[in-house]
């Protein structure tokens, strides 16, 4: 990270760009009166201006609640203000330090600065004198004020420059974790099924499924239900009562033509030559087997993705059509006429022709047009339906005198059926009280429902007869790992005695090189996890997860493969990572160094005319 002269130029746009950015359109002034400045660091004064300034761009860069613009109360609340004037007081710090440093940009480095701007370039693209003196009248600064400010600002950016620069990280943070993310294993594993226990499992008896139930009453709770009443209409219910007329449905046929009816397509690439000698000579070596298509990509400087015209039709190509929609798949044809010069074509598939009869499509036109039409008819009972809810109808009345079909539902946040799946209905259903009156929601798909509250059941243990069932298969599963646990901290015990993996009754599976990163979709999750925590070769673990149970032996480690492009480029950003973080670390101590040995006064009155022009 050391500083150059391109690094600084680059700093100096980006503040420069900022600071023309941040001028225009302002409409700058004194707070009509003597008060140029809110405060001064050291010698440096904080200008009326400049807090302003700053204190506009930061209100146009927030919003409030719904998007809308952020007030000035409401920024004074989250200290905005305060924020600011603390970020100025900083700035202001740096130019009173490079001041005492006597660090400055002399006049030719400032002239060439703003002559090469493009903020103050004439339709000729060079500088403009009258371009630039409007600019900053209308910013309300003088040259001489603006030039000031510009040299501040490149100084500045010396002295930032070199505090960022020669920032040299320990090389260990980088290495240690790509030593970690990177490291590798090798391991000998087995999964163990009902197959390898030394006799089959026992069927258990009422007793013991009673004895699971009750030791495991959370996986039979029945949840907390919501008993809700509802009357509602959809677009599908009323989709069947709409008649479309043949007429329309062949119009609509018509009308996405291209979508039924497509013609025939190509798959192709197209290589395109200099002239007819040099396309004819590179078919010649083609035919005669002394390149491939590939090849001649390549020697063109070209790769096969920037050939490819995708699916074509035999319009498409003009005059080459013909030949390529003559040819079979893997055929390569010309040379041929192309818009940008003669052209050698290699086809890679042929997709046939796709018509589809009005009659196969039919019912999908009808189902469409029906739903657009049905959700317009429910749009115009809306009026009549909250009439009706307004003077009182329940929704059984509702459901009596309108379309709207009447439902119930228990209620919980896994139910399915009905309106379950609206979410405008769940978050209705989640939040509806006893008593409220019934309201039209509209749903996803235009339809309307309105809901009431019937009552509320408690969580409560399911009766064991309505899950014996599941009872039976969560305790034989349970046994099983149990079983199958045992079996496998035997098989290590005899692993840990010397005796060889593959020496055992049990299905041996060898992983090599594997990272932390790697997954073996049939292994318990934590198997790799496990594996890396094994200390050296010959330990061995147990691993259960779900209802999988693993055994492991570690064969060896290994350190990681540096030739992998992805680990190089890891260590390299985590290096400038942290490069940056301690850049950004020192430039802030020396700023703080600087606040701390500089005089700061400020001038409360002044803030607060500032203040007061956006209250």
């Amino acid at each position: 990270m050391r500083a150059s002269g391109k690094t600084t130029k680059t700093l100096v746009w980006v503040l420069m760009g900022l600071l023309i950015f941040g001028l225009a359109g302002f409409g700058i002034t004194n707070l009509g009166g003597a008060v140029r400045s809110v405060g001064e660091v050291g010698e440096k004064p904080i200008t009326t201006e400049s807090y302003s300034r700053a204190l506009r761009q930061t209100l146009q860069g927030r919003t409030g609640p719904g998007g809308r613009p952020l007030t000035f109360a409401e920024a004074r609340e989250q200290q905005l203000d305060r924020m600011v004037l603390s970020q100025l007081i900083a700035t202001r710090s740096l130019d009173h330090e490079t001041a005492q440093l006597g660090i400055s940009v002399g006049d030719e480095q400032l002239a060439r600065q703003i002559l090469q701007s493009d903020d103050f370039k004439g339709l000729d693209g060079t500088f403009s004198r009258p371009v630039y003196q409007e600019r900053l009248r209308s910013a309300g600064l003088s040259e001489r004020e603006f030039e000031t400010i510009m040299r501040e600002e490149m100084a500045r950016g010396l002295v930032e420059t070199a505090v960022f620069s020669d920032v040299e990280a320990n090389p260990v943070y980088a290495e240690t974790v790509v030593d970690y993310i990177g490291a590798r294993r090798d391991f000998t594993w087995s999964l163990l099924t009902a197959d390898d226990l030394d006799a089959p499992l026992p069927e258990a008896g009422e007793a013991e499924l009673k004895a699971y139930f009750e030791a495991n009453p959370d996986d039979y709770m029945r949840p907390a239900t919501r008993a809700i009443t509802y009357a509602w209409i959809t677009p599908e219910m009323v989709s069947g009562e709409v008649e479309i007329d043949e007429e329309t449905l062949r119009q609509l046929y018509d009308e996405r033509g291209e979508e039924f009816n497509r013609p025939e397509r190509r798959l192709v690439e197209r290589l395109i030559f200099t002239d007819d000698a040099a396309a004819e000579a590179a078919k010649s070596a083609l035919d005669a087997g002394e390149t491939s298509f590939e090849a001649l990509v390549e020697e063109r400087g070209l790769e096969l993705a920037d050939v490819d015209m995708g699916d074509v039709t035999l319009t498409d190509l003009d005059t080459a059509g013909k030949a390529v929609f003559s040819a079979e798949s893997g055929d390569i044809v010309g040379p041929a006429p192309s818009p940008l010069g003669p052209a050698l074509f290699r086809v890679n598939a042929v997709i046939a022709a796709q018509e589809v009869p009005f009659e196969d499509v039919r019912a999908e036109l009808r189902g469409e047009l029906a739903q657009g039409r049905a959700r317009r008819l429910i749009e115009t009972e809306i009026d009549t339906l909250e009439d009706l809810l307004a003077a009182g109808a329940t929704l059984e009345e509702l459901a009596a005198e309108t379309p709207m079909e009447l439902g119930t539902i228990g209620w919980h946040e896994r139910a399915e059926g009905g309106p379950a799946g609206y979410a405008a209905f769940r978050a209705a259903a989640d939040s509806v009280q006893e008593g409220d009156f019934p309201e039209l929601i509209t749903l996803d798909d235009g339809g309307l429902i309105a809901i009431r509250l019937d009552g509320e059941e408690p969580a409560a243990l399911r009766p064991f007869e309505e899950v014996r069932t599941r009872v039976r298969e969560d305790e034989r599963r349970a046994r099983l790992t149990g079983a199958l646990s045992e079996k496998a901290e035997a098989l290590a015990a005899e692993l840990g005695e010397g005796r060889a993996f593959t020496g055992l009754e049990v299905t041996p599976r060898v992983e090599e090189g594997l990272t932390r990163s790697d997954v073996i979709e049939e292994a318990p999750a934590a198997l790799i996890p496990t594996v890396f925590g094994l200390e050296s070769a010959g330990h061995t673990a147990v691993v259960s997860g779900g209802d999988t149970v693993a055994l492991v032996q570690l064969d060896g480690t290994r350190a990681p493969d540096m030739s992998d492009p992805d680990l190089t480029a890891a260590r390299s950003m985590l290096g400038q990572q942290i490069e940056a973080d301690l850049a950004q670390d020192m430039f802030q101590m020396y700023v703080t160094d600087i606040q701390a040995r500089t005089p700061v006064t400020l001038d409360q009155a002044a803030i607060n005319a500032v203040n007061a022009q956006f209250q």
